[in-house]
């Protein structure tokens, strides 16, 4: 899952299935599958697909080559790591002359007939083999292996229509989930959030998640779905998973265009924070908190929306950071004052204002504090708000959006969902956005913006 996971999140979040006018060739997908996805090319916004297809399958001529690209491209990923495609041939004649050209232009060798199936090498280490109705693509075979994933493929394509259960209610899926692309797998989520999202006693394995993505104004969305086809897990994890409450877009328009990545979520901390002490990343990054003010009891103390923004280059170290919060209470404010006189050597506290202070040590420096009551004559979205973060206005005004906010449309989108991640590639460093676009601006079109949404 977390190969063809990463393909799926270079994709800008992409990934699951859908049925086709012929789906004879989709009896190849190895019954074995733990993930499967499909990128279906006729819904693509990319004016030049074919771009991406030949960084999917290494052939030249792809308007001539006895493959049907019309029909949808599919991606499988085994148990053992191993990750291929599946494309329906329109001409097995055509293939085998097409892999005959790219022979002779040395981008082909090893052609050979296998089980009464023809199979080749493309580029130096794809292994392909084909009937009169599927193509199988195998990406990067070891040298010492391209044989036996050679006897593999063709084991694949001459495997009968029956398939096991779980690959069934896989495969089913797939093709209930809608999109240019989708994907449907076992273990972490694709863009491997979080683990705070599986209940306590069920592994990640247990738990599958559907994404479907589709691109609407230059937006692409992967919009994802986590279930489970064990009854007890599958409760285990709705009754979880309501933690997450639907977010309500309390903190949507602080959400700016200036932040590489914007995340919202809306919890109740008494609740969120049992789940945070299961998760070693997340208490390694509170336990470096908790030795300047107690972020246990801030967390505890939230209830309702959360707002995440991340700035700068976070490729490398220049990075800034906001965090906004509502409040069930504000009990932890009683604690400042030993906050103060515990602070770890050569750190320090100083008041700022009214229920506002400033962090400083030798290597970083940073806000935080309490809002209530009314704000410019107004009433405040909630009567207690926390703020912490170390950007030029978290001191003086933290509930102001830095720059430019998103888009309303994608604003929108956000609410309702357990959990929004928007990415904007253009302030990502730049590595990233190039990486991306060269690779999926072929299928997606012109794109800068990635919605990722855990649905409700």
């Amino acid at each position: 899952m977390k190969k063809i996971g990463f393909l799926f999140i270079n994709l800008c979040l992409i990934l699951a299935l859908v049925s086709c006018s012929n789906d004879d060739y989709t009896k190849a997908l190895p019954s074995g599958s733990t993930a499967l996805m499909y990128v279906d090319m006729k819904q693509s916004g990319g004016v030049e697909s074919r771009d991406f297809l030949k960084k999917m399958v290494p052939i030249d001529n792809l308007g001539d080559c006895g493959l049907d690209f019309a029909q949808k491209l599919y991606f499988f990923e085994l148990a053992d790591g191993a990750v291929g495609l599946c494309a329906r041939v329109s001409d097995a004649k055509q293939v085998g002359e097409t892999l005959k050209t790219l022979a002779e232009n040395d981008q082909c060798k090893e052609i050979s007939e296998v089980g009464g199936l023809q199979t080749a090498v493309l580029g130096q280490s794809w292994v392909a083999a084909y009937d009169d109705n599927a193509f199988l693509l195998m990406f990067s075979v070891p040298a010492t292996d391209i044989q036996s994933a050679k006897n593999r493929l063709v084991r694949y394509l001459k495997q009968d229509g029956d398939r096991s259960e779980k690959f069934t209610q896989l495969f089913q899926k797939l093709n209930a989930t809608k999109g240019i692309a989708a994907v449907v797998g076992r273990g972490q989520t694709l863009l491997k959030t979080t683990d705070l999202d599986l209940p306590q006693g069920v592994e990640a394995s247990q738990v599958l998640e559907a994404v479907s993505v589709t691109i609407e104004d230059s937006v692409v969305y992967a919009r994802s779905n986590r279930f489970s086809f064990d009854a007890k897990v599958s409760k285990a994890l709705n009754d979880h998973e309501r933690v997450f409450r639907p977010i309500e877009g309390r903190y949507a328009q602080n959400f700016t265009s200036n932040a590489f990545m914007n995340i919202a979520m809306n919890v109740d901390g008494e609740r969120f924070f049992p789940m945070i002490q299961n998760h070693e990343t997340m208490m390694a990054f509170l336990a470096s908190a908790n030795a300047a003010i107690d972020m246990n009891n801030i967390i505890k103390s939230i209830d309702g929306d959360v707002a995440m923004m991340y700035f700068g280059d976070m490729m490398f170290s220049d990075s800034r950071f906001l965090l906004l919060s509502e409040l069930a209470n504000s009990q932890w404010l009683a604690d400042v004052g030993y906050w103060k006189t515990s602070t770890p050597k050569g750190g320090e506290i100083k008041d700022l204002g009214k229920d506002t202070y400033c962090y400083t040590d030798s290597q970083s420096q940073y806000y935080f504090g309490l809002v209530g009551g009314t704000k410019d004559g107004q009433k405040s979205p909630t009567s207690q708000q926390f703020f912490c973060g170390n950007t030029p206005n978290a001191a003086t005004s933290p509930f102001e959006p830095v720059g430019e906010s998103i888009p309303q449309a994608v604003i929108e989108k956000i609410k309702g969902n357990r959990l929004a991640v928007v990415v904007n590639l253009e302030k990502s460093g730049g590595i990233l956005a190039m990486m991306l676009k060269e690779k999926f601006q072929p299928l997606f079109g012109d794109f800068n913006t990635v919605v990722y949404l855990v649905e409700s």
